[in-house]
């Protein structure tokens, strides 16, 4: 079989696009911003899966898994808190997640503050839908 030139630029353009680089891939080492906002997904999710609010359970269920993606190799433990008892509490969770993932979007040193910021808001969403 013949190469042709173009053949060879589309074979090395293809493999350049494809991240065939000689830099090496950078992991992150555990975040505390990202750690605490995993644990309070997880705390949020089953708080709204007890109290029959699938939708939000899936929403904090959403954000953990990318939280969870974006910490890989790390692992953080299955730690759920304390559940809210009834929907003001719930209510009152979300505010308080909302505004813990805000503070840390604000202050973090990482490239995540966006997605802080879009879980600050998802939970400030499900706290004014509840009160």
């Amino acid at each position: 079989m013949f190469t042709t030139r173009r053949g060879l630029l589309v074979g090395a353009a293809v493999l350049t696009a494809a991240g065939c680089t000689r830099e090496t891939a950078h992991i992150i080492t555990s975040d505390a911003d990202l750690t605490a906002a995993l644990r309070t997904a997880r705390t949020l999710a089953a708080a709204g899966d007890a109290l029959g609010y699938g939708d939000f359970a899936e929403d904090h269920r959403t954000h953990a898994a990318t939280l969870e993606r974006l910490l890989k190799p790390n692992v953080v433990a299955e730690e759920i808190g304390e559940l809210p008892a009834d929907a003001a509490a719930l209510a009152e969770a979300e505010s308080a997640g909302s505004k813990e993932a805000g503070d840390a979007c604000l202050s973090t040193d990482s490239d995540y503050a966006v997605v802080l910021g879009e879980i600050a808001a998802c939970r400030a969403a499900h706290a004014a839908v509840l009160a």
